[in-house]
């Protein structure tokens, strides 16, 4: 049990998908200059996913500027690929994607992330292979002004992502991103940032006893996306290594370890780190591997949460999936005329709270119910229910006693939406 004191704690855990954080580098070749745009987008989505299945589908240029650490002034300003004249075509239901955001949104409903080598993983019992990452399937924008401060975005997730939230994800601490991420090199210190957290989860879920690797400054500079550079050689130019790339790793993790070992508001895990050889036989070998020393700041019941908050989304998913089958049929579908062109009839009743409520309501309590095993002091009331559904679910933060999965979610963290805005925004499935 870790002996670290509550009080200096700060952290909401949220999920990355395996399939990124394993592929961080295949962001970068599929996007380019968006890349960064993309990555943020992918862990924005499951934090919504994290805090409201019921309300993920919709954002703001606010809600985005606020996680990501960008302001809204520079992701509302022109792409320089659409100032340049070189984007094509920008226009997509009778809308024109222009912005840094906008145009990073629609190259993700048309492009997926390649992956460099295909990636396998179980869903019941069978293997599915990933060859690629396809993340958007619609964007909806509504409202608006000059700005774009005011418009609201609405998305259709696809089918990997929704799969990849609920089966397939390491843990993400998200405290920290906007500032890990602010200024020159951003990009590069949230992949490190990822990265540590995914090797951090496979080590604790590992109970710990497991060795850490050593890892290669190649391998990390390859992750933090440090480039080769072009110089002249016999007049021609030719890419060589980098000499700064361990300086520029070690900054890097420099950095990241300030912000997490800080004295003040500790995240999930604290970790200290030493350059070491790779070949102990030769002491003259220079220090061009990285040792890692991990410790957990998790409270014991937050761990508990964790598995909790796992078992509840995954239940809940499968059952609201069930449920939305059963009850509409394509038969049925094709016969709504408001949905001829939706992309998603789902998520579209997922996220709609006037559809179903009393039903969804039913299923939630289940699940919850199921997920803290069938524990009769937990059990939901509807009108809990009602408001984790309007409101959010519990974050999943520092505590010092074990909270009471019944009360009702209070954290500015879960991101609370008017649900009469929701209602009036979509049409009844």
């Amino acid at each position: 049990m870790s002996t670290t004191d509550i009080s200096t704690l700060s952290y909401n855990l949220s999920r990355v998908d395996r399939s990124i954080a394993d592929n961080l580098m295949d962001i970068d070749k599929s996007f380019g200059n968006d890349a960064q745009n993309v990555l943020d987008f992918i862990i924005f989505m499951s934090k919504k996913l994290n805090n409201n299945l019921f309300g993920y589908t919709r954002f703001t240029i606010k809600e985005y500027s606020e996680f990501t650490g960008i302001t809204a002034q520079n992701l509302c300003s022109m792409h320089p690929d659409v100032a340049k004249g070189i984007a094509g075509n920008t226009v997509y239901s009778d809308h024109s994607f222009e912005s840094i955001l906008e145009f990073t949104l629609l190259k993700m409903l048309k492009n997926n992330i390649l992956f460099s080598k295909v990636i396998q993983y179980k869903d019941d019992g069978n293997i599915i292979q990933l060859e690629n990452f396809p993340i958007l399937k619609d964007i909806i924008v509504q409202g608006g002004n000059v700005m774009g401060t005011k418009k609201i975005y609405e998305v259709r997730l696809s089918d990997v992502m929704m799969n990849g939230f609920v089966q397939r994800y390491y843990t993400l601490d998200t405290t920290r991103l906007p500032v890990i991420g602010k200024g020159k090199g951003g990009h590069s210190r949230k992949k490190i940032y990822i990265w540590l957290n995914k090797v951090f989860h496979i080590y604790s879920s590992r109970g710990n006893n497991e060795q850490i690797p050593f890892y290669s400054i190649d391998f990390l500079a390859d992750i933090a996306g440090v480039r080769f550079k072009k110089e002249l050689e016999n007049k021609k130019q030719v890419e060589k290594e980098p000499k700064h790339k361990k300086e520029a790793v070690s900054n890097i993790l420099k950095a990241i370890h300030k912000q997490i070992n800080s004295e003040q508001n500790k995240l999930h895990f604290s970790f200290d780190y030493k350059f070491v050889n790779g070949d102990t036989s030769n002491p003259y070998q220079e220090d061009y591997f990285v040792k890692f020393d991990f410790k957990s700041n998790l409270h014991p019941d937050v761990v508990k949460q964790l598995q909790v908050s796992h078992n509840l989304k995954f239940s809940l998913l499968k059952a609201l999936r069930m449920f939305f089958d059963i009850s509409y049929p394509i038969e049925r579908l094709s016969k709504i005329e408001a949905l001829e062109t939706e992309a998603d009839n789902f998520q579209r009743w997922l996220n709609n709270n006037d559809a179903d409520l009393q039903k969804k309501v039913e299923i939630l309590k289940n699940a919850h119910f199921k997920a803290n095993n069938w524990d009769k002091k937990k059990e939901l009331k509807d009108k809990e229910a009602i408001s984790m559904i309007y409101s959010g679910f519990l974050s999943i933060e520092p505590v010092s006693i074990p909270q009471d999965p019944n009360s009702i979610p209070t954290s500015a963290n879960s991101m609370p939406t008017d649900p009469n805005s929701i209602s009036t925004a979509k049409e009844k499935a």
